[in-house]
């Protein structure tokens, strides 16, 4: 045993001196390599200088902000260019309005390659189909104003005589039959459409989680019509 430690004992120093030498020659290249590595990957180790997290935040929402309205321009794009009758049944609401500003921007509405399509329930707010007015000088365009079958647009006394001023309140399914049902259905065949644009997002309900941005889907039994929608 005393014989073979001293060649034991020289094997381990020339192992470790081996291994010493090797990282001392690796190391610097390893570190040169991950040095940009983690300058991107680990911004909270970085200074307070070189990291402005409120700067990031904004930055961040701004990509987003861009990418969505991208996606919703790509979609209207291939919605009035592929389709002679796109209709966008509109109903004032928000997300409508941003959809109406962008088929102005992309000048579908003075080309008329896009129709604006209203229900007026007779039952909106009172404020509703005035905004229309304001919306239509803003972005120069004329909606196609429907409501119930046999009724004026805008007739409201024409309406309570016909259908009752209460129906709402006594029979609600054929109220939505009466008022939003059939002049909806209505008012897509007088505007011969063939692809129908709607604000329908994904935040809206489970239903809605996975919907995709263009779909077929029957409208009648003789009919396919192509449904676009704008997801976020």
């Amino acid at each position: 045993m005393l014989f073979h430690l001293p060649a034991y004992l020289l094997t381990l120093f020339l192992s470790s001196t081996m291994k010493f030498l090797l990282l001392s020659l690796l190391l610097p290249a390893t570190q040169a390599f991950l040095a940009p590595v983690r300058a991107a990957f680990s911004p909270l180790t970085r200074s307070a200088a070189a990291y402005d997290q409120e700067q990031f935040i904004t930055e961040s929402k701004n990509m987003r902000l861009n990418h969505l309205e991208e996606q919703a321009m790509y979609a209207l794009k291939i919605s009035c260019e592929n389709y002679e009758n796109a209709v966008f049944p509109n109903a004032m609401i928000a997300g409508d309005v941003v959809i109406t500003h962008l088929l102005h921007r992309m000048g579908y509405l003075k080309s008329g390659q896009a129709k604006i399509m209203c229900v007026d329930t007779f039952h909106l707010f009172p404020e509703t189909m005035e905004f229309l007015k304001t919306i239509e000088k803003a972005y120069e365009f004329k909606a196609e104003v429907f409501c119930a079958d046999g009724i004026a647009v805008g007739d409201k006394t024409g309406y309570d005589a016909k259908y009752g001023a209460d129906l709402w309140k006594e029979d609600i399914e054929q109220y939505d039959k009466v008022c939003k049902v059939e002049p909806f259905g209505r008012g897509l065949k007088t505007l011969k459409t063939d692809c129908m644009i709607n604000g329908r997002t994904r935040w809206q309900g489970f239903e809605r989680a996975w919907i995709d941005q263009f779909e077929n889907a029957p409208v009648s039994a003789s009919i396919q019509r192509s449904f676009v929608k704008h997801c976020s």
